[in-house]
């Protein structure tokens, strides 16, 4: 079980953003957020990892963090959303860590009901599935056919292992950090050793709207899923 982060429920927070070639969406974006987030009150950093990318995000990236002291922005060359997140837990300042896209097409009010439940809970999970979501049919369908596969194999029974709307207790996952390789397969793996480790996870519904191109080869994310969630399965015991 987890112990409280603090007794004062105004605990600072990070929020971390994986980026790969945002240039048109990442300075207004980033704006948007430190505007909602400034309502709260409290002390916060934002995190803005770019993975490999190549168009002007790394400039726009490095004039953010000049201009908002909240803001920490880092590039890391190769592509891999993990390396990103990896980056994420070990660069935190603060105990509770909230992983955003940043087409922000999650419901932000997620990030304060993620902030009150992980001062005791390691993980909150944020499920389009159990909310609203206005996603192509083919990327519901995919998701689905996963989250079943998932269940059967490890016993765990969460509806929404994206990388958006998920909230960690720093301590817990940087446990975990020689497991995070470079793709997206972090989060299921993080909740399962989490589980398996008697850790607390809640799950949340989040309302969701993504009609966007997915910046992943959806060919070679799935081949790699389902390699990461065999080669767990494989590994469970151990």
């Amino acid at each position: 079980m987890a112990t409280p982060t603090s007794s004062d429920p105004r605990t600072p927070f990070t929020v971390g953003i994986p980026v790969y070639n945002e240039e048109a969406i990442l300075v207004p974006n980033t704006e948007r957020l430190l505007a909602y987030l400034d309502r709260f009150g409290r002390e916060y950093e934002v995190l803005i990892g770019s993975n490999g990318s190549t168009d002007s995000t790394t400039a726009l990236g490095i004039d953010l963090s000049r201009r908002f002291p909240q803001v920490a922005f880092f590039h890391v060359p190769e592509r891999g959303v993990g390396l990103a997140f990896r980056e994420f837990i070990l660069r935190a300042r603060y105990p509770l860590l909230i992983s955003v896209d940043m087409d922000l097409s999650i419901d932000l009010d997620f990030v304060k009901r993620a902030l009150t439940l992980l001062e005791d809970h390691e993980i909150v999970v944020g499920s389009k599935k159990l909310g609203k979501q206005k996603r192509s049919f083919v990327r519901r369908v995919a998701s689905d056919t996963f989250l079943r596969i998932a269940r059967v194999l490890l016993g765990i029974d969460y509806d929404d292992y994206s990388i958006a709307a998920k909230g960690y207790r720093v301590e817990t996952v940087r446990r975990f950090a020689g497991r995070i390789n470079e793709g997206s397969s972090y989060v299921i793996e993080l909740c399962f050793l989490t589980k398996r480790g008697g850790g607390r996870i809640i799950q949340i519904p989040v309302e969701c709207e993504d009609w966007r191109k997915s910046k992943f080869n959806l060919v070679h994310e799935a081949i790699y899923k389902y390699s990461h969630l065999f080669g767990l399965w494989l590994r469970r015991g151990r």
